[in-house]
């Protein structure tokens, strides 16, 4: 199964890890939706090892803010964890994308295959067709749907995060109560 030899997982920021929808307060404040159960989807990988990657095209303050609170936390600070790495800015397209997501896997010696990546737009399709486990949320386009391996029950920021994870650790053979391969 593919899921077992996954060492790194690559996510988008809106439609993945954000809802997508952008709130705007009378006040012109913005606001962006993510689920509580998708970061500990992310906490659960961290754990055992999986190396963790937002790939962008947005360079939003909900993207900044996340990935300060995902590396203050004490398991980075102290080393237990790696921290999240947050690669891309406003001009970043889809072939971008699998530049950048190049890099990284070069840089904590991982491979296209060992690598599982979800995306849910036509600028994440590049790098969907070069990842081991190309995952999409229930929402995602018929296009990207078409090439992923794992579409998740869930949308993106409601939970499609952690069903990617749930498919990897259970395939892992690690119980999620405890993180104890079984």
């Amino acid at each position: 199964m593919r899921a077992k030899k996954i060492k790194a997982v690559a996510l988008d920021a809106d439609g993945v890890i954000f809802s997508g929808q952008v709130l705007i307060g009378e006040d012109g404040t913005r606001f962006q939706e993510k689920s509580r159960i998708d970061a500990l989807g992310i906490s659960l990988l961290r754990d055992i090892g999986v190396r963790i990657a937002v790939i962008s095209g947005g360079s939003s303050i909900f993207l900044k803010t996340l990935a300060k609170q995902m590396n203050n936390m004490h398991s980075v600070q102290s080393g237990k964890w790696a921290p999240v790495s947050v690669l891309g800015g406003k001009k970043v397209l889809g072939k971008d994308k699998v530049l950048l997501g190049e890099q990284w896997l070069s840089e904590i010696s991982v491979s296209w295959d060992e690598c599982a990546y979800m995306g849910d737009d036509l600028s994440d399709y590049h790098i969907l067709q070069k990842v081991g486990l190309a995952a999409a949320p229930a929402q995602a386009e018929e296009v990207i749907k078409s090439i992923a391996h794992y579409i998740a029950p869930r949308r993106g920021g409601d939970g499609a995060v952690r069903d990617l994870a749930n498919l990897i650790l259970t395939a892992k053979e690690v119980d999620i109560t405890s993180l104890v391969i079984k």
